[in-house]
């Protein structure tokens, strides 16, 4: 990192806030190994126990892009999970988004609810955080 981000810092062996960050709250959490497909694993079987006869075992935000459109693949695909998918339409979706969305939810054969945010009131908001 550099000094892009205003609010950062670093400490005296200049490595900066976001690292540290990193090697406190995250890295003892991650498993990117045997460990995490485990702890992975129990997660799923649990989310699949709480869900059983209901339409839905989960939820699962998509925005059209690259990452959440994978990770909708593979809870279907892989993990075998019956997400309910969630959009959220704040008047910045690009054609492809929308596409993605559609072409997902229709060969994984899943329901969709998209919240539409009113534009005025999203364009006022953005307006005043600038």
């Amino acid at each position: 990192m550099d000094t892009s981000d205003s609010r950062i810092t670093f400490d005296e062996n200049g490595v900066c806030d976001h690292c540290n960050g990193f090697e406190v709250n995250v890295k003892p959490k991650w498993h990117p190994n045997e460990k995490g497909k485990e702890i992975l694993k129990k997660i799923v079987k649990k989310i699949k126990i709480d869900g059983k006869n209901r339409d839905f075992d989960c939820i699962l935000g998509l925005s059209g892009g690259v990452d959440s459109s994978y990770l909708l693949h593979l809870v279907v695909k892989e993990l075998g999970l019956r997400p309910l998918v969630f959009h959220v339409d704040a008047g910045w979706n690009s054609e492809i988004a929308v596409n993605n969305i559609e072409v997902m939810v229709n060969k994984l054969n899943l329901d969709l609810y998209t919240e539409v945010i009113n534009w005025e009131q999203m364009k006022a908001f953005q307006l005043a955080f600038f």
